[in-house]
């Protein structure tokens, strides 16, 4: 997996955002055309990682929830 992005945010306000923007950066990241998609994983209610992943389909996000 390649890490795009680690968001920790004390406050909901601005969560969304975040992640929408780390998701729209993992699908246009060149090494997505090899064949993975975006997994977005829940560590801690406002811990989140954004990854690509051989696991996730190319062109889809998949939601994990280790909380």
């Amino acid at each position: 997996m390649h890490k795009i992005a680690d968001i920790e945010v004390q406050e909901k306000a601005g969560l969304n955002e975040k992640l929408d923007a780390a998701v729209a950066a993992a699908h246009s990241d060149p090494r997505t055309k090899g064949g993975m998609g975006v997994l977005i994983t829940r560590h801690e209610l406002h811990h989140f990682t954004v990854t690509l992943s051989p696991d996730v389909p190319f062109g889809l996000s998949q939601e994990k929830d280790q909380a």
